[in-house]
């Protein structure tokens, strides 16, 4: 097994004992379980902006439906986290393919107007369909369940579905950037029309990278009411995309880690700063601002400047 492989192991390990650590109260178990989902939603998204080049602002499109799906689900009756995350596959699924057809025949600014207007249509109509709830969404869900008998009932329980979604996505993302497909998309991102000469399908490429992120965004948006027992229009604002870019921006473009760094580190100073101020959004505008000036890699290239200089001085 190869290095980050094993670094990997060795970190969601700590992430399982994590728990067990003094203090962990309910509050914190919970606050845990947003960082997790943040964080594997953010790596998502950045195999889209770091590895492919394309920014979108349509993710809390993907978020809110997967949210949707579940709620709906769960308000029929069924209260299994595997028929919630296959409805929510389904739904995702189909209204990404219809995203990224068109969104992808077009290129930079484009693209992500294209991204960003399917999001609000998807908002507007949940915003004022009373069929779903309206403005009040789908409030009152019952727990969800891993196996008959085997409630999802626990911040202890719930904060483990969420580590074990963060484990698939990584793996599932670190899959396909290791792969040839991967590389592709690397190419795609620094020289577009490079890569249409060299024979690829350009568009049949992104619009790959936008089905696997926007499918693991769903299955995310499909876990979060089985924490939160809602689902609401608000999911899906563009505010949300907002935040899921903030994030890959704050941990680093272009990696598997720190996004999800990124995604904890957003969610934790949010948390923490809105219970003591109500303008929190300034304080965490001015932290973006400090990150994209003095540290464009992110958080991550904070460890790799500090390895470089240490090496340095080494020799």
């Amino acid at each position: 097994m190869s290095v980050p492989g094993w670094r990997a192991l060795v970190v969601f390990a700590l992430l399982a004992a994590l728990p067990l650590a003094p203090g962990m109260s309910r509050y914190y178990l919970l606050l845990a379980f947003d960082a997790l989902l943040f964080g594997a939603i953010a790596m998502s998204l950045d195999l889209l902006i770091g590895y492919t080049g394309l920014v979108s602002f349509g993710h809390a499109a993907f978020y809110g439906l997967g949210a949707y799906a579940t709620a709906i689900v769960m308000e029929r009756g069924v209260q299994s986290v595997w028929a919630c995350i296959g409805a929510a596959l389904l739904v995702v699924g189909l209204y990404a393919l219809v995203v990224s057809y068109f969104a992808t025949a077009r290129r930079g600014i484009y693209f992500a107007l294209l991204t960003l207007i399917f999001a609000e249509v998807v908002y507007t109509f949940f915003r004022y369909t009373q069929t779903f709830g309206g403005s009040d969404g789908i409030q009152g869900l019952p727990d969800a369940t891993l196996a008959p008998g085997f409630l999802i009932d626990t911040p202890l329980r719930k904060y483990y579905l969420v580590l074990g979604y963060l484990a698939a996505a990584y793996a599932i993302c670190r899959m396909v950037v290791a792969s040839h497909f991967g590389r592709v998309l690397v190419a795609i991102r620094e020289n577009e029309d490079r890569a249409r000469f060299l024979g690829y399908d350009v568009q049949r490429y992104k619009m790959g990278a936008c089905m696997i992120s926007a499918l693991l965004t769903g299955v995310g948006g499909a876990i979060y009411p089985m924490r939160s027992a809602f689902a609401t229009p608000d999911l899906m604002l563009w505010t949300e995309s907002g935040e899921f870019i903030i994030s890959v921006m704050i941990g680093g473009l272009g990696t598997l880690v720190g996004p999800i760094i990124g995604g904890a580190f957003f969610t934790i100073l949010r948390d923490k700063v809105s219970s003591v101020v109500d303008w929190y959004f300034i304080v965490i505008g001015g932290v973006l601002i400090v990150i994209v000036l003095f540290m464009p890699r992110g958080l991550l290239g904070l460890r790799q400047l500090f390895g470089r200089r240490s090496g340095r001085a080494a020799a």
